[in-house]
């Protein structure tokens, strides 16, 4: 490859002889105005610099998904720990309003226990949801205690 130097104003210039098929060259020569090049050297160089830019985008639009993945798995998992506090904090709520019947209603605690093993039997059978037409065939018969005044907190 014979190689010739000249300094131009803006970037210094290095002459080349470059092989190329003479269709390439065609299309470099009826093009290169249609592009806004002076010249075919010009539409050459901007082609170049194009594909290695390509391949550049490529190469980044790679690390950019791997990271997008990172931080789609790092919300998933802030996610997931957000709905596992709320589920806690439900289920406090519904044992609070539990109590709440089991004591407005004076059921008995063993009465209470049932309850509570045919509500996880429900639960675990039907992943997490009970609908009221379902709780309904499984209920039972509770015996309220009579309420007196020498009643204490151990009947319940």
């Amino acid at each position: 490859m014979n190689t010739e130097t000249s300094v131009d104003i803006s970037r210094e210039i290095e002459k080349i002889t470059v092989s190329l098929p003479a269709e390439t060259l065609r299309l470099a020569d009826e093009n290169h105005k249609r592009f806004g090049f002076d010249n075919r050297s010009e539409f050459i160089n901007a082609a170049i610099r194009e594909y290695v830019s390509r391949d550049i985008l490529r190469q980044f639009g790679g690390e950019i998904a791997e990271v997008y993945s990172k931080i789609q798995h790092s919300e998933i998992r802030n996610l997931e720990e957000h709905l596992s506090k709320l589920s806690y904090k439900i289920a406090v709520e519904m044992a609070q309003v539990n109590l709440f019947l089991a004591s407005a209603m004076e059921v008995p605690y063993l009465d209470m226990q049932k309850l509570r093993g045919k509500a996880v039997h429900l639960v675990n059978s039907s992943r997490g949801y009970v609908p009221l037409s379902e709780a309904v065939k499984h209920n039972m018969d509770i015996r309220f205690l009579e309420h007196t005044v020498d009643d204490d907190d151990e009947n319940y």
